[in-house]
């Protein structure tokens, strides 16, 4: 009798659900409802992971992709075309795209008997590579926390080339959704703001009230999540999403404006910039010190506390360097997207999803 795995007692409702959510998505020709059904996807994943015990992950996947990737794709949704249809496809085209699908999950399908069972002690992963992590991390790093250990500590080069591609993804957003006529200039108090006018809401106190009661409680836990993400699940990526939603959370309930002001496009890049600079200068002043890149042994001589307490801090910094990153990279990139259709033609305004300005 093949043994129950935990994982279908607990996850078998969610897992139908995120079945469920997935087949709408991709059916439904509703594309604003495509996203939501999307977000509650993730969020389902979300729950799966957790249920897993993978908390980390869980946090990260609720954090993007059942909140602000949502959002992007509602910008985006709001400044495509909405005249565009898709192309017919005739039966062989459907007929191919069929079969490929099938021998891809065939091909996969037919791999899973060479896979260790779900949680088998003595699968390579278990029975090596964990337990080392398990015996060592504390003793190594002084994080109680065994991912942001393995993260910033064992695998720092690795963190830090991740935090250089999520700079180089937003340079490469940015690049592709500015406009010369999208450019943004509140340097002087009494600057125009060239802000289009669909994203100008309306006076719903309700909505405003609200957000200036939620987003000090959304930075206060974000900071949380990042100054105590070596010590629980958290870290500089995950608060570093949730501060750069708060911000946006700011320009939905009030007007983009509101944000521009206080967000200007040059300070947002170097911010952005700023935050991988951090991370690099940590490594470098272990280097400046006479110990490897990102040995945070070597801090011990500028930071406060017990030298067993360095590399502690050590993580702390790179984590504040990947949450300033994240948090502006959101952004930005959230800006862009509003101010793609900043100075609309008379045929962009047929053609926009949003309502016209008149």
């Amino acid at each position: 009798m093949m043994p129950s795995l935990p994982i279908w007692q607990f996850d078998l409702p969610l897992l139908v659900l995120v079945v469920l959510f997935a087949v709408v998505a991709l059916s439904i020709r509703n594309l604003m409802g495509a996203a939501i059904v999307f977000g509650a996807y993730s969020f389902m994943m979300c729950l799966i992971w957790a249920g897993m015990g993978a908390v980390e992950v869980a946090f990260s996947e609720a954090a993007v992709g059942a909140g602000v990737s949502t959002v992007f794709i509602v910008s985006t949704i709001y400044n495509t075309s909405a005249t565009m249809r898709p192309r017919s496809r005739g039966i062989s085209f459907k007929l191919f795209i069929g079969a490929v699908v099938t021998v891809t999950g065939v091909f996969l399908l037919s791999a899973l008997p060479d896979f260790p069972d779900w949680g088998d002690p003595q699968s390579p992963g278990n029975a090596t590579v964990a337990p080392y992590y398990i015996n060592n991390s504390i003793p190594d790093t002084h994080v109680p926390n065994l991912v942001p250990s393995v993260l910033a500590d064992y695998r720092g080069f690795d963190t830090l080339l991740e935090t250089v591609v999520v700079f180089i993804a937003c340079i490469g957003i940015y690049s592709i959704l500015r406009k010369e006529s999208a450019k943004t200039s509140v340097d002087e108090p009494g600057d125009e703001l060239a802000v289009p006018t669909q994203y100008e809401p309306g006076e719903s106190l309700i909505v405003r009230q609200a957000s200036r009661f939620m987003v000090p409680f959304m930075q206060l836990f974000a900071l949380y999540v990042i100054a105590h993400g070596h010590y629980s699940p958290g870290g500089g990526f995950q608060g570093g999403v949730i501060l750069g939603a708060s911000l946006i959370l700011l320009a939905v309930s009030f007007d983009l404006k509101f944000l521009l002001v206080r967000c200007q496009e040059k300070p947002l890049m170097l911010l952005v910039a700023a935050g991988v600079a951090i991370y690099a200068a940590v490594g470098l002043a272990c280097l400046f010190m006479g110990e490897n890149y990102l040995d945070y042994d070597a801090l011990d001589a500028v930071l406060p506390g017990e030298r067993d307490m360095a590399r502690s801090h050590g993580i702390l910094l790179v984590e504040i360097g990947v949450g300033i990153t994240v948090m502006f990279s959101m952004v930005g990139i959230h800006i862009n997207l509003c101010l793609l259709y900043t100075s609309p033609s008379p045929r962009d305004a047929t053609l926009s999803r949003m309502p016209s300005s008149a």
